[in-house]
C-alpha cells in the first residue's frame, strides 16, 4: 500500500476525530478524473483513506436510501454516511445495535454548506465491521504513536524558515515520507498552525495512552483553533530521523569543503615523477589497448623490480632518456599524459580504498602540473631538426647498458619476430570451435581445484546463504496474508487457520509471525473478520 505513483490504492491513515474535525482543506494534486482527493490536517497529516476504531453511538435515517453513523474515539465524533453506493455499510448500520465496538476504514472527505462557512468533514465507509474492546484500545495507541510521530516532524517545520514548495523539498531531502512533507507545508500556509495547537494536540495523544493504561478517565478536550494561542513550547516528541537541510546552509558548506581541499599540499615534482614512473609497468599490464610503438618501450623499460637503489636510479634514467618521445607535440603525447594519469588515479583507489589527503579536484591538478613540467622539461632538451625515425632509436652502448641493467631482451618498435617464432600456444581454430559448443567443459577445464576456488565456493555459498536470509526477511508478509484470505475465500470470508498455514508453508515463516501480520492488516483495514475464525480481504 503506498500513494505512490497513478492506481496505488492509498494507505488508511489513524487520526483522532477531533483533529480531523478541524480539518477545512481539501485539495487534489490533479485535474484527472480518478485523481485522489486528500483531506489536510491542521498538523499536516495528508489524508486520502482514514481508518478507526470506537464505539457506534448513534444511526440516524437521513432518507429512504441513506443512513448516518457516529463512531466515536477518546477525542470526539467521526460521522459517516453509508447510501445506495455502500450497500454492505448500508445493511450494517440498519442493523446494528448502538452502543457497539465498530472499525470504520473509508474515504476522507469535507463539505461546505452554502449558506455557512463552516466545512464538516465525514468518511465514506468502504467497510464497517464490529470488533471488540481490544481492538479499539490497540487502535488508540497506534493513533496516539501515530500522531506523536507526526508532532515531532511538524515541530522541526514550525521551527524553520522554509515554507512551502521549499519546506517540502527539504522534508523530502531530509528523509520525510512524500505525504507527510507534502502535507505538512500546506497546512502551515493554509491553517497558519501555531506551536500552541501542537502542544494541544500532543497533550491529547498523552493524555489517550494514559487513558488506556487506566491512569486517566477521559482525554482533556481540544479546545483551541489552529491559529490560536500564544508562543508556547511544545512538550516531549519522541525522536525523529528527519531532518530538514536548508538551501543556503548546503550551499555554504560545499563552499567551506571545496576551500578545505583547495588548502590541501600539493605533492612535490619529484614524488609524482617517482610514483607514476615506478607503477607504469603494473598498469600497463593491467590494461589489454594496443599502445604505440614508443609506449611499449616505456613500459618494457620500466617493468622491472624496483626494489632496489641501483634500479631507482637506472629508471630515473632511463625516464629521462625516453622524456624526448612523450614530450613531442603528436598524439603520442597526450597517451602519454593519458597513461600518467590513469597510474595516479590506480595508485590513489589502492590507498585504504579512499582518496587519502587528496580528492579528486587535487589529483587531477597534480596531473596536470607533472604534465606541463614534464613537457618543458623534454622540449628544453629536444633537438628540433632531430629525424623522427632518429628519436626513437637508441645507440648500441644503452642498448646494453638497459639488457644488462634489467635482464631482458630488448627490442624497438621494429624488432618484431615473425609469426609463430615466439613459442607461445595459440589454440587451433578446431580447438576453440570445439570449446564454444561445449561451454561447460571448457568452464570446468578453467577452473582449477584449489585453496583459491574453495574459497570462492565457500563464499558462494555464504552469499547464497545470506541472499535467502534477505529474501525471507523482505517477505511482506501483511500483504501474503490478504493475498492468501483472497484465495481461500469461498464467499463467506476464509478460515484463519487455513490463512495463517498457508502463509507459513509459502514462505517458511513461523505461525506466530503470520499471526500478528493479520492483526496488522486488521488495524491497517486490508481485512475484517465477517464470523468468528473468519477473515475476508477488503
Amino acid at each position: 500500500m503506498s500513494d505512490d505513483g497513478p492506481g496505488a490504492r492509498e494507505v488508511a491513515y489513524r487520526v483522532f476525530a477531533a483533529e480531523f474535525d478541524d480539518a477545512s482543506l481539501s485539495y487534489s494534486e490533479s485535474d484527472e478524473e480518478r485523481a485522489p482527493n486528500y483531506v489536510v490536517t491542521p498538523t499536516g497529516a495528508r489524508v486520502n483513506r482514514l481508518f478507526t476504531a470506537g464505539v457506534l453511538t448513534e444511526v440516524e435515517r437521513v432518507n429512504d436510501e441513506t443512513r448516518r453513523g457516529r463512531v466515536v474515539d477518546p477525542s470526539g465524533a467521526f460521522v459517516t454516511y453509508a447510501g445506495q453506493y455502500q450497500p454492505e455499510a448500508q445493511t450494517f448500520l440498519e442493523r446494528a445495535e448502538p452502543p457497539a465496538f465498530v472499525a470504520l476504514t473509508g474515504k476522507a472527505r469535507t463539505f461546505e454548506p452554502e449558506d455557512s462557512d463552516r466545512v464538516f468533514t465525514s468518511v465514506r465507509p468502504e467497510s464497517l465491521n464490529e470488533v471488540d474492546a481490544d481492538t479499539r484500545d490497540r487502535w488508540v495507541v497506534s493513533a496516539a504513536e501515530a500522531t506523536l510521530d507526526r508532532l515531532a516532524v511538524f515541530a522541526k517545520a514550525l521551527d524553520a524558515d522554509l515554507r512551502g514548495d521549499d519546506l517540502r523539498a527539504a522534508l523530502e531531502a531530509g528523509g520525510a515520507p512524500a505525504p507527510l512533507a507534502a502535507g505538512i507545508p500546506k497546512a502551515l500556509d493554509h491553517y497558519g498552525t501555531t506551536a500552541a495547537y501542537a502542544e494541544a494536540v500532543r497533550r491529547l495523544a498523552v493524555d489517550a495512552l494514559e487513558m488506556i493504561a487506566g491512569d486517566r478517565d477521559e482525554v482533556r478536550a481540544l479546545e483551541i483553533a489552529p491559529d490560536e494561542g500564544d508562543a508556547t513550547a511544545i512538550g516531549p516528541l519522541p525522536e525523529t530521523d528527519v531532518t530538514i537541510a536548508e538551501p543556503s546552509a548546503t550551499a555554504e558548506s560545499k563552499e567551506v569543503a571545496g576551500e578545505d581541499a583547495g588548502s590541501e599540499p600539493e605533492p612535490s615534482p619529484e614524488e609524482t615523477d617517482a610514483e607514476p614512473t615506478a607503477e607504469s609497468a603494473s598498469t600497463a599490464e593491467s590494461e589489454s589497448t594496443t599502445e604505440s610503438e614508443p609506449t611499449t618501450g616505456s613500459d618494457s623499460t620500466t617493468g622491472s623490480d624496483p626494489s632496489t637503489t641501483d634500479t631507482d636510479s637506472s629508471l630515473d634514467d632511463s625516464t629521462e632518456s625516453e622524456s624526448t618521445p612523450t614530450a613531442d607535440s603528436d598524439p603520442l603525447g597526450d597517451d602519454a599524459g593519458d597513461s600518467t594519469g590513469t597510474t595516479d588515479e590506480g595508485d590513489a583507489a589502492t590507498d585504504e580504498g579512499g582518496l587519502g589527503d587528496f580528492d579528486a579536484g587535487d589529483g587531477e591538478d597534480a596531473t596536470a602540473e607533472f604534465d606541463a613540467d614534464g613537457d618543458a622539461d623534454a622540449t628544453a632538451d629536444l633537438d628540433p631538426d632531430a629525424d623522427a625515425d632518429d628519436m626513437y632509436q637508441l645507440d648500441e652502448e644503452e642498448r646494453e647498458e638497459i639488457e644488462s641493467e634489467f635482464g631482458t631482451d630488448f627490442a624497438t618498435g621494429t624488432e618484431v619476430d615473425e609469426p609463430g617464432e615466439a613459442d607461445i600456444d595459440v589454440p587451433d581454430p578446431e580447438e576453440l570451435a570445439e570449446e564454444a559448443e561445449d561451454p561447460a567443459a571448457a568452464a570446468e577445464e578453467a577452473s582449477a581445484p584449489g585453496a583459491e576456488s574453495d574459497e570462492a565456493d565457500s563464499m558462494t555459498a555464504d552469499d547464497g546463504e545470506t541472499d535467502t536470509d534477505t529474501d525471507a526477511e523482505d517477505v511482506d508478509l501483511e500483504a501474503a496474508a490478504v493475498a492468501a484470505m483472497d484465495d481461500l475465500d469461498d464467499g463467506d470470508g476464509a478460515p484463519r487457520e487455513a490463512v495463517v498455514e498457508r502463509v507459513a508453508d509459502e514462505h517458511g515463516v513461523e505461525p506466530g509471525a503470520v499471526e500478528d501480520a493479520i492483526q496488522d492488516a486488521l488495524m491497517s483495514g486490508q481485512c475484517y473478520e465477517p464470523g468468528d475464525g473468519l477473515l475476508k480481504p477488503i
